[in-house]
């Protein structure tokens, strides 16, 4: 039935908002899992719980809202990749390099990232809590009112690092 004759049989209409379901490209999710390398794939929205992805090679990937929590990514390259909202918690990313990448309201909660280099990364708003931060590389990264809270920050470099409004590992605000 179509919204004319809808109206002439008196019948209400209902507007139902919907929204962009993100689904990751299937082929590409099968080339990083089988392969470990991925250049600028499409992983958005990936559900990667628990995987051995250790030395993965995914730069300039997108993985917008991926769930990787509990993976391992050690020594993977993840510069200038997009991980805006992405599920991180517990994931293992030591030595991993994060150059650049976006990290925008990235979910990190005790996500171990021992020397990653994480220089220029946007982690703004993300959650850090509990996350091991020993010897990482934060030149020039965005931590803007990121939560570090309990963050073993132990080593690390945070030269250049911008912390306006970030919860520091002792519950105080940066400003």
């Amino acid at each position: 039935m179509d919204y004319w004759t809808a109206g002439r049989l008196g019948l209400g209409l209902v507007l139902v908002a919907t929204t962009r379901t993100i689904a990751a490209n299937p082929t590409q999710v099968d080339r990083l899992i089988n392969d470990r390398r991925c250049e600028g794939c499409d992983l958005s929205g990936a559900s990667l719980y628990a995987y051995q992805l250790e030395g993965a090679f995914l730069p300039k990937a997108n993985l917008t809202a991926a769930a990787l929590q509990g993976s391992n990514l050690d020594d993977a390259t993840l510069t200038e990749s997009l991980l805006t909202e992405s599920n991180l918690a517990l994931v293992s990313l030591v030595r991993a390099n994060l150059q650049r990448a976006t990290l925008t309201r990235a979910y990190l909660y005790r996500a171990n990232l021992q020397s990653a280099d994480l220089s220029g990364a946007n982690l703004s708003q993300a959650n850090l809590e509990f996350a091991d931060l020993r010897f990482a590389n934060l030149k020039g990264a965005n931590l803007q009112k990121a939560s570090l809270l309990k963050a073993q920050l132990t080593g690390a470099n945070l030269t250049d690092a911008n912390l306006a409004g970030a919860r520091m590992p002792d519950g105080r605000t940066a400003k």
